[in-house]
């Protein structure tokens, strides 16, 4: 194998493309048309919509300090500053995390009082019974309330009044009794949210709540209120943007890893008609002095076309109004890691088939097949190897499901979890890592194989 050789494939592969009169508009247009179709089909039909979700709660929430709660219900100490207007008449007492809690099991859709709720709501006692029920669908979704809730809601209140007054409360607090307490500053202690990431009221319960979160933070309508009170009022003092979800916009990741693992079937035939035009029927492979330079050769001039792709459909995709929640350039990296496992379906296909036509065939239906069993679609039956091994990024271990086997399952977790759900690279780091993997395990595969039933083939 020498490179010059490689170069030599990939430079005659591309000009056979450039030189075709509709290979380069075709390759141009089947994204924008593939997300477009889909578009057309499913933007129309909202899902979710005055859905109420079973939302499991477990709320660690330690409360505040006795200090502060005396210092906050002192009316004289506080003169017309009084936190009011709770849903939970012992929301100090009993902290923020109750208070929090109320607040969601009162929330109803456009904020309506004779409207669905958007959760009903169970108190859990720990995550054991939570990943329970989550595993048997009893409940869509599970928030977990940290210990230190309500010193960070006070932090918050804290740089609310810094913010607008130019000192802490407890500063201001101060200059009337020296000996009161400093309240909470800089307490950032995470919500978790667990569930299945592959479950559709998942998805659609978990984008509701990370908007309810943002919207508690904001303080600028969450700590407010006439004549001097602060108010924390949530359905009423917060303007929660509760979005209408479609399965348009909650199939974009399927979508897009579904349109990348399709290539190999449309460039495979785009190869064959031109060899089959001009009778070279695999002549590639014929004048390739060994299987790794053929492979090689044709991956190079694969790579480009597909990252082009593939940023046709991340474009595509935004332009029929797909609005993701998470780094949108980090979930287009998360779609390229599928490239060699794409690759390698043309070479596992041409190293049995001598047959462009029947090349083309079965790449044309296997790229679909496989897309669904991955579940970029539907959610697939769950086919068990090993229980509970698994790590996700919402805290609940799962199966490896048979389907894991396939790099795609891993592609299509990962972007959904950045651009549904706006996790971080550490936390689909795992699903990453696996989609990785296993595409240069079969990538590498397709090499091996390739080579054993060409050397097949030509002996006979």
């Amino acid at each position: 194998m020498s490179l010059r050789q490689i170069l030599a494939i990939s430079h005659r592969i591309g000009v056979q493309i450039i030189r075709s009169r509709w290979t380069i508009p075709y390759l141009i247009i089947f994204p924008i048309f593939f997300i477009a179709l889909y578009w057309f089909g499913f933007s129309a039909s909202p899902i979710g919509l005055n859905q109420t979700f079973t939302l499991g709660v477990i709320n660690h929430d330690d409360g505040m300090d006795i200090q502060i709660q005396n210092m906050l219900l002192n009316e004289t100490l506080m003169g017309n500053w009084s936190l009011d207007q709770f849903h939970s008449t012992e929301a100090l007492t009993d902290g923020f995390g109750s208070e929090f809690i109320s607040i969601l099991a009162n929330l109803t859709y456009n904020n309506q009082p004779n409207s669905s709720h958007i959760f009903d709501i169970s108190v859990l006692p720990d995550e054991h019974e939570a990943d329970t029920k989550l595993k048997n669908r009893e409940l869509d979704i599970v928030l977990i309330l940290p210990h230190q809730f309500s010193n960070a809601s006070l932090g918050l209140l804290n740089q609310y009044w810094k913010s607008t007054y130019g000192m802490y409360f407890h500063e201001f607090l101060q200059t009337i009794d020296p000996s009161l307490p400093d309240f909470p500053i800089h307490t950032t202690e995470n919500i978790s949210i667990r569930g299945d990431v592959s479950y559709l009221n998942y998805q659609i319960a978990n984008s509701i709540l990370v908007n309810l979160i943002k919207g508690y933070r904001d303080l600028t309508t969450a700590f407010r209120g006439p004549g001097g009170s602060i108010k924390i009022v949530m359905n009423e003092e917060i303007n929660i943007s509760i979005p209408t979800y479609s399965l348009f916009g909650l199939s974009i990741p399927g979508l897009i890893a579904f349109g990348i693992i399709i290539q190999p079937s449309l460039i495979s035939l785009f190869f064959c008609m031109e060899f089959r035009t001009n009778n070279r029927t695999f002549d590639l492979i014929r004048l390739s002095t060994s299987s790794s330079t053929y492979i090689f050769g044709t991956f190079l001039i694969q790579v480009p076309v597909m990252i082009v792709q593939a940023f046709l459909l991340f474009a595509s995709s935004l332009l029929m109004g797909f609005q993701p929640q998470g780094d949108i350039f980090l979930g287009y990296l998360i779609a390229l890691t599928i490239l060699p496992f794409s690759a390698s379906l043309i070479y596992f296909a041409t190293a049995i088939f001598s047959n462009e036509d029947v090349v083309g065939t079965i790449l044309g239906f296997g790229g679909p097949f496989l897309g669904f069993m991955s579940g970029a679609f539907i959610e697939v039956p769950k086919i068990i190897l090993v229980k509970d091994i698994l790590p996700t990024a919402s805290g609940i271990s799962r199966d490896f499901l048979i389907w894991d086997l396939l790099p795609l399952t891993h592609t299509v977790s990962a972007l959904r979890q950045v651009l549904l759900y706006d996790f971080t690279l550490t936390q689909v780091f795992s699903d990453i890592l696996l989609s990785i993997m296993l595409s240069l395990v079969y990538f590498f595969s397709s090499l091996l194989f390739f080579s054993y039933f060409r050397f097949w083939r030509s002996s006979q």
